[in-house]
């Protein structure tokens, strides 16, 4: 499972019909895809390609992370803009239900974070978290899920280049959607 972050009305650099195989799909659903893709290797390759460099193009479209790296990204977030994400906001980012998050404070999270980032902060953080990540993971050694004392935080990794994405993302989303 992971977390889709969708921007509400991101700043566009290179629309889609500039790429000539993701331009062409674009609007077709999954399953129609698979249909065009299924015996065509090296157009499934353009197109995944294309989708990729898109998306580079125009940094406040899309932002992915997988739950592992969601949670403790979300969680940094909250803690450092409590000032102006309340907690239903906080709460909602934890869920794949669509929630929204309009463009004031899209762009406050990131003028924070990327001050974070900045000063030093945010690799702060990383270097605590690892360790506390890492000290989890010996805990767990010989140690099964169900196990008493298995520690969970071993399986949530945090770094500065997520946040920096993050912050990027959130700057030229318009606001954001979490699905």
């Amino acid at each position: 499972m992971g977390f889709d972050l969708y921007g509400e009305n991101p700043k566009m650099r290179k629309p889609a019909d500039k790429f000539p195989v993701y331009g062409k799909y674009v609007d077709m659903g999954f399953q129609e895809k698979q249909k065009v893709f299924k015996k065509d290797e090296a157009l499934q390759s353009m197109y995944y390609k294309e989708m990729s460099e898109y998306e580079e193009a125009n940094p406040g479209f899309y932002f992915r992370n997988n739950c592992w790296w969601w949670r403790p990204l979300w969680n940094y977030v909250c803690e450092n803009c409590q000032d102006f994400l309340d907690d239903d906001d906080c709460e909602a980012g934890g869920y794949n239900d669509g929630k929204i998050i309009n463009q004031r404070k899209a762009g406050k999270i990131a003028k924070r974070l990327n001050y974070m980032l900045d000063e030093g902060i945010v690799k702060e953080h990383e270097v605590m978290h690892e360790a506390e990540r890492l000290a989890a993971k010996e805990n767990n050694k010989g140690k099964e899920i169900d196990d008493e004392g298995y520690m969970w935080g071993a399986s949530y990794p945090f770094c500065e280049d997520n946040v920096r994405e993050f912050a990027n993302f959130c700057a030229e989303s318009g606001g954001f959607s979490i699905c």
